[in-house]
């Protein structure tokens, strides 16, 4: 059986190590690579050799960045990797895993909902929904995670 290579771009090592174990659980064929920053995960993204993508909108800057530094944290760094992503036409299927509901402030709030409906028309040919995570609720976000990684594996 071929391997499925994911490349996971998410900060948070417990939401990641959680995520990488529930899906290795459920199809063994799945090989997880995690990156914790925008920088080392979009560095990752175009040297590396993925077939898929789970993405965080949240990111430090750079690894070993205190995501308390605002200066240092993309709030919307999912956004911008899938916009780079666009611009140099390197389509791979693309999961958002947010444990968000919402971002940025004043004019520029987006609720998850918004974000999806605005990333499902600029980014329609490699962006296939989100998932989104809570460590209190984890049967939803699990079910939602395998019913968004069906059609693509």
């Amino acid at each position: 059986m071929k391997k499925i290579n994911i490349l996971f771009i998410e900060d948070n090592k417990t939401k990641a190590e959680e995520i990488k174990n529930f899906v290795i659980q459920n199809n063994d064929s799945l090989e997880i690579t995690i990156k914790e920053s925008f920088t080392s995960g979009l560095r990752e993204l175009f040297t590396g050799n993925y077939d898929l993508l789970f993405l965080d909108m949240s990111l430090p800057s750079r690894e070993g960045i205190s995501s308390s530094t605002i200066n240092n944290f993309e709030q919307l760094g999912g956004y911008k990797i899938l916009s780079e992503m666009k611009r140099k036409n390197y389509y791979i299927p693309t999961i958002v895993i947010s444990m968000f509901s919402e971002f940025g402030v004043g004019q520029s709030y987006m609720n998850l909902k918004e974000l999806d409906d605005m990333f499902l028309e600029k980014f329609d040919s490699f962006y296939k929904g989100y998932v989104f995570y809570s460590a209190k609720q984890d049967e939803l976000w699990k079910i939602d995670l395998l019913k968004a990684l069906a059609p693509l594996i």
